[in-house]
């Protein structure tokens, strides 16, 4: 009757089994095998309660058994109890030390509970015992991609498909390392490849889709995505990235209907939400947009992107006055690697060097030491400029970035720098300087009575205030599509006069480039007030 019970189960067949193995327990209640099996069995039919407190107490009547803990263990992950599965996974392997199985699903349990590096040594344990596991390779590689290790990830990838080359998870898999390392031409080939395998693999089909979307195959792309939801039409991350895509094709309305197709789906989607309202900013309706932001930030309210995607939408309502200040660091960290390079080479940027020319202009030397400070240093070009006036002075420097930061200290030439906004660092007590600049700062600030106030407040008396701006015709400040601000020279000059500066000098230039076409700007001198006329 066992082996009639156990042939049943092992064909599927789990009620007529379950029948055989009850019968079984009739006659012989403390039989610890039929136990165990008739437990496993339960936690297969999905009844990982049943199925423990039958395990349970199977290792009663035999403690010693690896196999009893290793099935105990199941059922807890099962029942998403992941620690307890582990500390029954390891009363196997006190048993069994090289017990491949219990190390694997250990390893599996790890990456659950997001212990990467525990699950790589368990993964590695498991391959010590056996090195041919197709499958430990693939989610060893899985745990390596999580820890940032990708050309070990791929190693790892590799290993698992010379032991089965149709083994369509590790070419998927293989396909997510390879992007991540941006190498997207051969990760489409690595989907490609599982496609070719299983044409209705989700996962691949979705990736593929993304690493379209990052070659700028924006039409392929779309059409990836649309395979994944003919195969599934609920597949809510799919119809995410199609939105994306009808984004960079520009296809607002369409994009609009697809992330509200991915909310009648789960209402609650914050990246849904968050891309609805980037289709109705693009299509002027802003007030909608804007409440749409609020909604994904109820759902995700540390959601940095959902947040700088708000506040963009306030600025182009007129509700503020400044880029916020968690807005402007999304931007300059994701921008700092790149920096030097976009902006010198490719938008011809000239800030710095145009606030040089008017400072030789106006200083009344141009001989150290001076004591400088740089508004929005970015990567300290501008303090690159001025560093000969600094020699013997100091040259000190403040940004929100951290990024911006961190490259602007490889350059070795700044005394302090500051982490900061540079309203909140003016407007407290602190050090007093020569002379303070800003390269391009002021475009993200409307509204520059605070920041002349807090310039005036740091300056010494006699000292300079020399920044650039975009200039703007007429009067006022206005933002520009660009979400960046435009400054009028009779509005500089009103603003500066009520914050206690006297205007020196002033000097239009082109300040970079911007869609092939020149930015025109402002280059300005103010001083503070000084009855001795001396530095």
């Amino acid at each position: 009757m066992l082996q009639q019970a156990i042939a049943l189960h092992q064909k599927g067949q789990l009620a007529e089994a379950a029948i055989l193995y009850r019968n079984l327990l009739a006659e012989a209640p403390q039989n610890a095998k039929v136990l165990h099996l008739l437990g496993v069995l339960e936690s297969q039919r999905g009844n990982p309660e049943l199925g423990l407190e039958l395990i349970e107490r199977a290792i009663t009547i035999e403690p010693n058994s690896a196999l009893f803990w290793f099935h105990r263990g199941n059922a807890l992950r099962d029942m998403k109890r992941f620690d307890a599965a582990l500390v029954s996974y390891d009363r196997a392997l006190a048993i069994k030390p090289d017990y491949a199985e219990a190390l694997y699903n250990s390893g599996a349990t790890l990456q659950v509970l997001k212990r990467s590096e525990d699950a790589l040594a368990a993964y590695d344990r498991a391959l010590k015992v056996d090195p041919n596991s197709a499958e430990t390779l693939n989610n060893r590689g899985v745990v390596l991609a999580e820890l940032k290790r990708f050309h070990e990830a791929l190693g790892s990838y590799g290993r698992a498909l010379k032991l089965r080359p149709d083994y369509v998870e590790a070419l998927s898999n293989r396909g997510n390392a390879l992007q991540a390392l941006q190498r997207f031409e051969d990760a489409l080939a690595s989907y490609d490849h599982a496609l070719m395998i299983k044409a209705d693999y989700l996962s691949a089909l979705i990736n593929r889709g993304a690493t379209l979307h990052a070659l700028k195959r924006f039409d392929d792309a779309l059409a990836s995505y649309d395979h994944a939801l003919a195969i599934k039409p609920d597949y809510l991350s799919a119809l995410i990235n199609r939105g994306a895509a009808l984004h960079a094709l520009k296809r607002f309305n369409d994009e609009l209907a697809t992330y509200d197709r991915a909310l009648s789906i789960k209402p609650t989607s914050a990246e849904a939400l968050n891309g609805r309202g980037i289709a109705l900013r693009e299509l002027n309706r802003l007030e909608e947009s804007l409440e749409s932001f609020e909604k994904a930030l109820a759902q995700r309210p540390d959601w940095t992107v959902a947040a700088v995607n708000r506040e963009a939408t306030l600025l182009n309502l007129g509700c503020l006055s400044r880029v916020p200040p968690s807005s402007v660091i999304a931007l300059f960290d994701d921008f700092s690697s790149h920096y030097d390079d976009t902006m010198l080479a490719k938008l011809g940027y000239r800030a710095h060097i145009h606030l040089r020319t008017l400072a030789e202009r106006v200083l009344p030397r141009l001989t150290p030491p001076w004591r400088i400070l740089d508004l929005g240093l970015g990567t300290g070009l501008l303090g690159e400029v001025f560093k000969d006036l600094a020699r013997g002075g100091r040259l000190d420097g403040i940004d929100l970035s951290p990024r911006m930061i961190e490259a602007a200290r490889t350059r070795n030439i700044y005394d302090e720098l500051i982490l900061g906004d540079l309203e909140s660092v003016l407007a407290k007590p602190g050090r007093s300087y020569d002379l303070i600049l800003a390269a391009d700062t002021m475009v993200y600030i409307g509204h520059l009575t605070t920041t002349f106030c807090g310039a005036l407040n740091r300056l010494v008396p006699g000292g300079f205030y020399i920044f650039t701006c975009e200039s703007k015709p007429g009067e006022g400040w206005d933002l520009t599509k660009a979400h960046r601000f435009r400054h009028s020279e009779s509005y500089i000059r009103a603003e500066a006069a009520r914050a206690g500066f006297d205007f020196v000098d002033s000097m239009e230039c082109f300040l970079r480039t911007e869609s092939a076409e020149p930015v025109p700007g402002i280059a300005v001198a103010l001083r503070k007030p000084d009855t001795t006329h001396a530095i």
